[in-house]
């Protein structure tokens, strides 16, 4: 997996804001409170670690070198050498049961191969203690873990995981250790993950030969998105006389130029102990992580220079510019497609102050409509949206600010080189008021107390990007300290941020201009250079070489076939997962006529804030509304606020303010749903109040009568999701193929999926909006009251009664009465479940397929062994999707009250995985797996079924999807006890023997399909 930007810059370390009654069953009512205490300064597992761990001490063979308390965030930082080999350790210990792990690398190439991002992939296919092939994806289904993966980004390669079971925790450190210190790395590995020459048909020696290989078709399937072009080249050439100058994921074109030996020399120098970096997190003793690690693999090593530094980017004397090509994109308007950035040079990442100080200069630039660049180059409708690489990245050795448009005519980008110059020199002049700057230091504040589920994982890869290049994680995790410096630096220099501007912007000559721009040809041109890349591999051959070529791909296709033992393979098993739950305490209150469920946590003094509001009322005209209002309502001003005050208003009192759209299925009758619209925030509980008065301005007076700002908005959503499809089309094909299954699907397609894709295109190419904004408003005036809402409210014991009453002064400001109505609306008429297959053709260069057939409700007895299908099919589809069909990933997915889905990601096949999707139920039906198959598929399941819930969100599943804690316990059980012979009936009843099946296909043109009487083409 690579990744262009982890994450943005040293702000995103706690968090930002970035520019969501009917009784089911029994339910839990209660006024009693939880008994946990909020989280304290110092707990216990910062004490046991103090304790054991001085500064000085030698343990397990790593030497103490820092011990510092992070108040702020409620941990303690232990910093630790390992003796012999020199290996960077941070443990953070934090009285949290979900523990993270996380072993990382500088990985520095110097070419465009691929070269870490290949070696990501080969090293999790075996190792010397576990030499079954793959080991890290059947993991997947022995473990309880909350997450797994693997990632590349420009200079690092990092392996995360995270789990709240000890033995779990010790079984994928030991799997993940082995992986990276002693990987197989053979020959065929690498030719299935990186590249290799093969016969078209395998088993056909007359076949041409192609390229193939998963890496291969994943990056060819990166840059068909243009933006992700873009943003690769942009970083090439500002910082391009390292190891940022080249494509670290690699280019399709340079791919075939690493060898395997080439590969294993990388690993070398670039995946040992004096290269690493060791992060743990949690509440299990560090004394055990550390004797583990060393008794198992870093005593085995000694000592070596890796070489692997990245030195800083010499400055430039003058800027520089270049231009690059690209393809057309059918969702974007035909005569605004360029796009422009300017990106500069900043400071080495390791100043950590100053990179925080950056951080927030980048968002007083960047971020939400008060900034300037916004008001600048966005209002004047000078480009669609910001580009993907706009902002501050403070993830490489020389930090970077870019600003950038999509979606641009040629006519302007003179315009815009000339705006962003314009900005800076007006802000130097006049600097920020100063309610910006508390605006988003609040932001900062408000994020250190909102708790996350996967706070340690993610502190892993915000820490992973700057510890990588030598900047003190412990030093950036000083939030309070870095936020007191900041302020008195601002305070006591009313020009601080405005000679920031002239340093490093005005006065910087190290800026880089990019300008990209469609052509006709580009997806040929670029077709053609592949050809012509593999018209002289070929021609090279020799005879001998051929003879290899087939004897490699018949080898390669028995080792994917041949049956596996992971007997190696370290396991948690069904026993370990409790059949007990532990329920959610809730108190059911009702305010006003409107249902309210409150759940008291220790939520660090913020309470957040969840409203339902039903839609089922709104007619058909306004219905494919419903999703632009969720775009548009908090963004466009209200009372006496223009959109620009009333965003700085939302930023100092809350931590944003979120619609969306919410499609959910009756749990028990299956020919009920709920559509609606959801509004959610969080504040400090001081707070409250002026949140709420703000969510009474949207009711009551939001403002819809800005045709500029409406049109800016329109433009801005239709491209983001128009970004969204090379990158999710697999969500895309998933969605359009159970559209014609189920009405809940049939809903989703028209307010997410590409029909309103297509819907949003269109609107951004409407030149009067003034009759659209007039039907927001008819919308807006059904939705907004107090009318069909339902409430949660979760905040802490001590504040529960401050919440309710602060909620009643907000109700009493909205109209309406309520109905006191079921929130469930019964399937139209209108709605006829029907079997429909479209290729949806896109100019990529791989493909999305999904094949949908209709599910059965969550409470029905079929919902749980569904579900287990879809995760024993993983077994199957894995195998032959993407080890020997070279894709980037397939599977299946049961969604209760909705479809079971087959997918694949990134697929350079089309009517061949469509077939395999086929096959996966014969597998099923002919009985291909056997008990333990079902048992490591339980644990998979159960991976997402019992995931850690935050404070924030805690009662969640029983406000948004109506599911009791009687339910879902009845579901766990389902899925517990489910036997194989369950799992071939469902097989045999919902895919095999159904009447009606959803067919689709993203991707290039395909004659195959076009011949074929059973599918429609539709070319966009």
């Amino acid at each position: 997996m690579t990744i262009s930007r982890l994450f943005r810059g040293f702000g995103s370390l706690i968090g930002r804001r970035v520019a969501k009654e009917v009784q089911i069953g029994k339910t839990i009512i209660t006024s009693s409170r939880p008994k946990e205490p909020a989280l304290s300064a110092v707990g216990a597992a910062s004490e046991a670690v103090k304790a054991k761990f001085p500064i000085g001490a030698t343990v397990s063979g790593f030497r103490v070198k820092e011990v510092q308390d992070i108040s702020e965030l409620y941990l303690t930082a232990v910093r630790l050498e390992h003796v012999t080999t020199g290996a960077d350790y941070l443990h953070i210990a934090r009285d949290d049961p979900t523990n993270t792990f996380c072993v990382g690398f500088r990985t520095t190439p110097m070419d465009s191969t691929g070269v870490p991002h290949i070696l990501e992939h080969t090293v999790l296919c075996g190792s010397k203690k576990y030499p079954c092939s793959d080991p890290f994806m059947k993991m997947l289904n022995r473990s309880l873990s909350t997450f797994m993966n693997a990632m590349t980004g420009s200079d690092f390669t990092i392996y995360p995981f995270s789990t709240q079971h000890p033995v779990d925790f010790r079984n994928l450190m030991s799997v993940y250790l082995d992986a990276v210190f002693h990987p197989n790395l053979n020959e065929l590995d690498f030719l299935q993950e990186g590249w290799r020459l093969e016969h078209e048909d395998v088993n056909n020696k007359s076949s041409p030969l192609v390229f193939k290989g998963v890496v291969f078709n994943e990056m060819k399937g990166v840059f068909a998105d243009s933006q992700q072009l873009f943003s690769q080249k942009l970083q090439n050439g500002i910082l391009p006389s390292h190891t940022y100058g080249v494509v670290y994921g690699g280019d399709p074109l340079c791919i075939p130029e690493l060898t395997w030996d080439h590969l294993k020399h990388f690993h070398a120098y670039h995946y040992h102990p004096s290269n690493a970096r060791f992060y743990t997190y949690g509440d299990m003793p560090l004394e055990d992580h550390l004797s583990f690690i060393d008794d198992n693999y870093l005593s085995k090593f000694a000592k070596i220079d890796p070489s692997t530094a990245v030195p800083e980017e010499p400055n430039w004397s003058e800027p520089r510019e270049a231009h690059i090509d690209c393809g057309k994109d059918p969702m974007a308007s035909p005569d605004a497609q360029n796009s422009i950035a300017v990106s500069y040079k900043l400071i080495n990442v390791v100043n950590n102050f100053e990179n925080f100080v950056l951080e927030i200069l980048g968002q007083l630039l960047m971020s939400g409509p008060n900034s300037p660049f916004y008001e600048s180059l966005l209002e004047p409708q000078l480009g669609s949206s910001f580009s993907p690489s706009s902002g501050y990245d403070g993830h490489t050795r020389n930090t970077t600010f870019t600003v950038g448009l999509q979606g641009v005519k040629d006519a302007d980008l003179g315009t815009v080189k000339s705006a962003i110059e314009d900005t800076f020199k007006r802000l130097a002049e006049t600097g920020f008021p100063k309610e910006r700057v508390e605006a988003i230091l609040h932001s900062i504040e408000l994020s250190i107390k909102h708790e996350k589920s996967s706070f340690g994982l993610g502190l892993a890869m915000n820490l992973a990007p700057i510890w990588n290049l030598d900047s003190d994680p412990v030093d950036a995790l000083q939030i309070n300290r870095n936020m007191t410096q900041f302020r008195n630096c601002f305070e006591n220099d009313p020009t601080f941020l405005q000679e920031k501007i002239k340093k490093y912007f005005l006065n910087n000559t190290h800026k880089y201009t990019l300008t990209m721009s469609p052509t006709n040809d580009y997806e040929l041109n670029l077709q053609n250079k592949e050809n012509e890349l593999l018209a002289k591999q070929v021609t090279s051959l020799t005879e001998e070489d051929k003879a290899r070529i087939w004897e490699l791909g018949q080898t390669l296709r028995q080792k994917q076939e041949a049956k596996q033992d992971i007997s190696c393979l370290p396991t948690l098993h069904v026993s370990d997962i409790s059949r007990k739950i532990t329920p959610t305490l809730v108190t059911d209150v009702g305010i006003g006529g409107v249902p309210i469920q409150v759940c008291d946590q220790p939520t660090n003094g913020i309470t957040y804030f969840n409203a339902v509001l039903d839609t089922q009322y709104v007619p058909e005209h306004l219905q494919p509304l419903v999703p632009v209002l969720c775009g548009i309502l908090t963004r466009m001003g209200a009372g006496h606020f223009d959109f620009r005050t009333f965003d700085q208003e939302v930023e100092l009192k809350t931590g944003g303010l979120n619609v969306n759209t919410v499609i959910t299925p009756h749990p028990i009758e299956s020919n009920k749903y709920e559509q609606g619209i959801q509004v959610s925030s969080h504040c400090l509980n001081h707070k409250l109040n002026d949140m709420f008065d703000l969510w009474a301005l949207i009711f009551n007076e939001v403002k819809l009568d800005d045709l500029q700002r409406f049109g800016t908005l329109v433009k801005m959503i239709a491209t983001n999701q128009a970004n969204s499809l090379v990158f999710h089309g697999h969500r895309y094909a998933m969605t359009a193929s159970a559209s014609t299954t189920n009405p809940v699907s049939a809903l989703t397609e028209k307010w997410s999926g590409l029909t309103s894709l297509s819907y949003m295109k269109a609107l951004s190419e409407t030149e009067d909006l003034g009759p659209v904004l007039e039907q927001l408003k008819e919308l807006a005036k059904l939705l907004l009251s107090r009318e069909c809402m339902r409430v949660a409210i979760n905040s802490t014991p001590e504040y529960h009664d401050g919440a309710l009453k602060n909620f009643e002064g907000f109700l009493n400001k909205l109209d309406g009465t309520p109905k006191g109505k079921s929130p469930f609306t019964s399937v139209s008429s209108d709605f006829t479940p029907h079997t429909l297959r479209n290729h949806q053709v896109f100019p990529f260069p791989i493909n999305f397929a999904s094949k949908s057939y209709a599910g059965v409700c969550y409470a029905h007895p079929d919902a749980g062994p569904l579900r287990l299908l879809a995760r024993l099919m993983f077994k199957f589809l894995h195998k032959e999707i993407r080890e020997k069909g070279g894709a980037y990933g397939g599977g299946a997915n049961s969604t209760a009250g909705a479809a079971y889905s087959f997918y694949s990601y990134r697929d350079p096949n089309s009517t061949k995985t469509l077939a395999t999707f086929d096959a996966a139920v014969e597998w099923v039906l002919s009985g291909g797996f056997n008990e333990t198959d079902v048992s490591e598929a339980k644990l998979g399941v159960f991976q997402s079924v019992d995931a850690p819930v935050s404070p924030g969100s805690k009662g969640s599943r029983r406000f948004l999807s109506h599911i009791s804690d009687e339910l879902f316990a009845d579901h766990r059980r389902s899925i517990l006890d489910a036997q194989p012979q369950d799992l071939i009936r469902v097989a045999r009843t919902y895919l095999r023997d159904a009447s009606i099946e959803g067919g689709c296909l993203i991707g290039p043109k395909n004659e195959d399909l076009e011949n074929d009487p059973f599918w429609n083409t539709v070319n966009n």
